[in-house]
């Protein structure tokens, strides 16, 4: 039986431009996207006070369901993506870091989503190569996960999401840290604990990895069936370039949906949202921008009509 498929956008593409729903949300309509994966750079769980943070969400929901737009999930940004948080060296900032992620999932319960995911942590360089060291801030974020596993479920989530990376010090990076990851992080986790599979992040050139680590599509056949969200975007496989589905972009991208759809299939899956994660310099204008955006859902939409 064929895998039974959506297609939504994550709102990274909105970041300062379009900041309120009701302005990303005639984005997201004038696309013709029901489904979207909020970015908590939109509504960081530490920057913005908690009663305005839970009053936004809540607009937020009201807003998007009265547009029939789904607000599919809660997922990281920019932000912390350039924190260590959970795997910070400093006992007293991994607290912090713990706490970033508490609030998180206390707003994506206010958004009234089903999940929360991205990736919450980064071991630093001199960690990373003392063994004892790294060890040690793994089974930290082990910890952690199921701390935060037990919020998520209290809160009223159905599951958590951890993104595939593409360096050893975002973890996992490789099939077979995956595998191990997946394995451990549900031993005794709350709630289902599931992988993000990004098309663009198996580009891990740099580091030490397997042939098949390199391949977008052998990811797909792995891991797919336990990967409910899967970011798509255009890339050359080198690097993670997060660019869209245009004309120009295809001809050097390496990404495919008969390809992703197939492997997809593969994998056993029984159901997956396809969320576009494209990003932009701001140096390009907002007309192009959507433009670009118009192109890249025309041209999903031959193969997903969700």
């Amino acid at each position: 039986m064929a895998t039974k498929l959506h297609l939504g956008i994550n709102l990274a593409f909105a970041r300062m431009r379009w900041p309120q729903p009701v302005e990303w949300l005639w984005v997201v309509n004038k696309l013709g996207i029901k489904y979207v994966e909020f970015c908590s750079d939109f509504l960081d769980p530490i920057l913005i006070s908690k009663p305005t943070r839970l009053e936004v969400a809540r607009k937020t929901r009201k807003e998007a369901d009265e547009d029939g737009v789904i607000i599919y999930d809660y997922y990281t940004g920019m932000i912390p993506h350039c924190l260590n948080l959970l795997s910070d060296a400093r006992p007293s900032v991994r607290k912090d870091g713990l706490r970033w992620c508490e609030e998180a999932i206390k707003v994506a319960s206010a958004l009234g989503v089903r999940a929360i995911g991205g990736h919450f942590d980064h071991i630093s360089y001199r960690a990373l190569i003392r063994p004892r060291k790294r060890i040690f801030l793994i089974q930290c974020l082990f910890k952690a996960y199921q701390h935060l596993s037990e919020l998520a479920r209290k809160e009223g989530l159905e599951f958590m999401m951890l993104e595939q990376m593409y360096v050893p010090g975002e973890k996992p990076y490789t099939i077979e840290e995956s595998e191990e990851f997946y394995r451990k992080l549900n031993e005794s986790s709350a709630v289902p604990i599931y992988l993000t599979i990004d098309v663009g992040h198996s580009c891990c050139l740099n580091y030490l990895h397997k042939e098949e680590d390199l391949d977008p599509y052998e990811w797909l056949r792995r891991f797919a069936h336990i990967s409910p969200v899967i970011h798509i975007h255009q890339t050359n496989g080198k690097e993670s370039q997060h660019h869209p589905f245009t004309k120009i972009y295809n001809q050097v991208g390496i990404i495919t949906p008969e390809k992703v759809i197939k492997a997809i299939e593969a994998s056993g899956s029984k159901e997956n949202y396809l969320m576009l994660e494209i990003f932009f310099p701001l140096t390009v204008n907002e007309k192009q921008l959507i433009n670009d955006l118009y192109e890249t859902v025309i041209y999903w939409r031959k193969y997903v009509v969700d």
